[in-house]
């Protein structure tokens, strides 16, 4: 459901903020438990999904980095919305 969600709201163009980095962090928790799981227990199954998984994770890592470099550069990732004045 939170995928569904998530993938709705970067097809109407979500603006990059610092919290990104917050799905990195529970996908390399569960990456890594993965991992280790399929190495107790080898089923083809399961080291196949820790793979998806450590993937997706390389993936979702570059992407964020990319995009916080990019924020860095042109200087809006450590600006605050609410301080923005907007005429009206």
């Amino acid at each position: 459901m939170a995928t569904m969600i998530t993938i709705r709201y970067f097809r109407n163009g979500v603006p990059f903020n610092l919290g990104w980095w917050g799905y990195t962090f529970p996908l390399g928790v569960y990456a890594v438990a993965t991992l280790r799981l399929s190495h107790i227990f080898p089923v083809t199954s399961l080291a196949l999904f820790a793979n998806v998984l450590v993937l997706a994770l390389a993936a979702i890592w570059l992407i964020v980095a990319a995009r916080t470099v990019r924020g860095i550069w042109l200087g809006y990732v450590f600006a605050d919305p609410s301080l923005i004045v907007r005429a009206g």
